[in-house]
């Protein structure tokens, strides 16, 4: 099977807090929203799609992870996309599965006069609820939590 049972079992409709870390903000550095997710089981099982809102500034933000896993292997690969973080670009990331069902994957971005960034996005499956944690590497490898969503089954 391309995507894990763990992972397939996460198909539906899910609401939930949603937290962007800004550490350069320090009088604000975390914003809180509500969010929502959308997970959906593609192309015959083979490729799981998690579409979801958050809320900046009072605008609805939209993100999409593509996840395709191998089935001969833990090796997982993902696109990435969305309106804030990543708007008008998408991001190959690659990664493996857990035992438990989670992935990891990694990928990286450009910023212009400084070399390249990562990012790295885990999603952790529990029993009636998700979590979908992205995090900045700099390009010295050091990694900060960027976004955290606890996602409840609707």
């Amino acid at each position: 099977m391309a995507i894990s049972i763990a992972l397939s079992a996460l198909s539906g409709k899910w609401s939930g807090t949603n937290r962007l870390h800004m550490v350069w903000d320090t009088e604000n550095p975390i914003r809180e929203s509500q969010g929502t997710a959308s997970v959906t089981e593609r192309v015959g099982g083979q490729v799981l799609e998690i579409s979801y809102t958050w809320v900046f500034e009072d605008e609805v933000k939209e993100g999409l992870l593509l996840i395709n896993g191998s089935p001969k292997s833990e090796a997982v690969e993902a696109f990435w996309t969305d309106s804030w973080h990543l708007a008008d670009q998408m991001m190959l990331c690659s990664g493996t599965a857990g035992t438990d069902g989670s992935i990891s994957v990694s990928g990286s971005y450009k910023v212009e006069g400084h070399p390249e960034w990562g990012w790295r996005t885990e999603i952790i499956p529990g029993d009636g609820r998700f979590r979908y944690n992205m995090y900045n590497v700099s390009p010295e490898g050091v990694e900060d939590i960027a976004v955290e969503m606890e996602m409840m089954r609707t």
